[in-house]
């Protein structure tokens, strides 16, 4: 994974409130708002997705299962950083 790339987890439930998990190798782990309604929260992934994807040297990837992007994560965070 590279500076550039973007994951965007799925949509998860916590504490009442939904929302998704958004990892770049640059900035780490963060968490979305938490809406109370799925609708909200489904609109917010999307349109952080399209802005996203609108830079051209950005990658995004939008993993649809939360292993997948814990995975995904994981496997990023183990590869070293590369020298300067």
């Amino acid at each position: 994974m590279t500076p550039d790339e973007l994951l965007i987890g799925p949509l998860i439930e916590r504490g009442g409130r939904f929302c998704y998990d958004i990892f770049a190798p640059d900035e780490g782990l963060k968490s979305s708002f938490g809406y109370r309604r799925i609708e909200e929260a489904r609109h917010d992934r999307r349109s952080l997705f399209a802005e996203a994807g609108r830079d051209p040297r950005r990658k995004v990837r939008l993993c649809e299962t939360l292993n997948e992007f814990l995975r995904l994560v994981e496997a990023a965070s183990r590869r070293p950083e590369p020298e300067a």
